[in-house]
């Protein structure tokens, strides 16, 4: 466990200036309709003209079209992120290395995801993003793992987490893996909330926005599993603890109590985010899809921390605000070019893009 007590204060101040220099270099909006129009060739050579250029020319002789695509732009991340960790300082190194502790988390869902999928060392590797404690050479040796229970367990004992016996055995003996990335989740956002001091002001603002993404974390849980008519009883135990008073576990209970997805709906009405999602949420009533709800959430996070970011310029929250763009727009170039390589039509592609 993760306890408070940090050495020196952050350099916020440098921190931030070198923020704003990479978020100059996020693509824009304008550049998403460009790259609907590419080939995946034409979108290649644009992307080795941006930020992924080194990462791009590294692949070239090895990669290409989507393949090149998805490799260049995971790595570009975790560099992108382990060189923020890098410039930080004190308190705020430490504040962001534990919030990019969710890619050991990721790291490792995606690894049993591919191992029970077979797909091939590959096809993982383009996925995985070595941002957090585990680095590409342990995210290599999990890969040479073949038993899902033992890449588990050794994953686990690296990162000093002890898995309760029965998730490892439903892994082992069903390949359940919606416990364990449920428990993968669960445990990070308690380190996380373990090592933030609320009494700190640049702690305390942080920690209203991880509140916040605890919320929408849980909404989302929430939504998929009432459409797949679970039980609210055990609905209830997949929600983590930790969010605002507006969508406290109380609540939550509350919400998987109601009798459909429907009346869920209708019940959300009442909170502050409903806006940003009420379109989307009243068509998946009739086409049953949560895709356009779960974009939505997605840019309701990303407004969220680019509010927070305005309110407290010199705190930690400028760099999450980067931190989360830089994933949406590795996500949407991803999405276009998956969505080109399975000759997808543009407008689905373009409903599927967090802009």
């Amino acid at each position: 466990m993760i306890v408070r007590g940090r050495r020196g204060k952050g350099n916020y101040a440098y921190a931030t200036a070198r923020i704003k220099s990479k978020k100059s270099l996020l693509l824009t909006n304008d550049n998403y309709p460009k790259l609907l129009m590419m080939d995946l060739n034409e979108i290649g050579r644009f992307m080795g003209e941006t930020q992924y250029k080194t990462e791009m020319a590294e692949l070239a002789s090895k990669y290409s079209g989507v393949d090149l695509i998805e490799l260049g732009t995971s790595r570009n991340l975790a560099h992108t992120y382990r060189s923020i960790i890098g410039f930080c300082s004190g308190d705020l190194k430490e504040i962001v290395a534990g919030y990019l502790r969710r890619w050991d988390m990721w790291n490792i869902k995606t690894i049993l995801r591919g191992k029970y999928s077979n797909a091939t060392v590959e096809e993982i590797q383009e996925d995985l993003v070595p941002a957090g404690t585990l680095s590409e050479e342990d995210l290599n040796a999990l890969l040479a793992i073949d038993s899902m229970s033992e890449i588990l367990e050794t994953s686990a004992r690296k990162l000093s987490i002890q898995v309760p016996a029965d998730i490892t055995l439903s892994l082992e003996r069903d390949g359940n893996l919606a416990a364990v990335e449920d428990y993968l989740d669960f445990i990070y956002y308690q380190r996380l909330l373990a090592s933030i001091d609320p009494n700190k002001k640049s702690d305390s603002q942080f920690l209203s926005f991880v509140k916040r993404e605890i919320d929408i974390v849980n909404l989302r849980t929430l939504l998929k599993l009432k459409m797949d008519s679970m039980p609210g009883d055990k609905i209830k135990t997949y929600f983590i603890e930790g969010g605002s008073n507006e969508l406290s576990i109380a609540e939550l209970n509350r919400l998987a109590g109601v009798e459909t997805f429907d009346n869920l709906v209708d019940e959300l009405s009442k909170y502050s985010f409903y806006d940003e999602i009420k379109n989307s949420l009243e068509r998946a009533k009739t086409t049953r899809s949560l895709n356009p709800v779960m974009v939505k959430l997605d840019k309701y996070l990303a407004k969220e921390a680019e509010r927070f970011s305005h309110l407290y310029p010199l705190s930690v929250l400028p760099i999450l605000d980067y931190v989360i763009r830089k994933k949406i727009e590795v996500d949407n170039i991803r999405i276009i070019a998956r969505g080109k390589a399975s000759g997808m039509d543009n407008e689905i592609i373009k409903k599927l893009l967090v802009i």
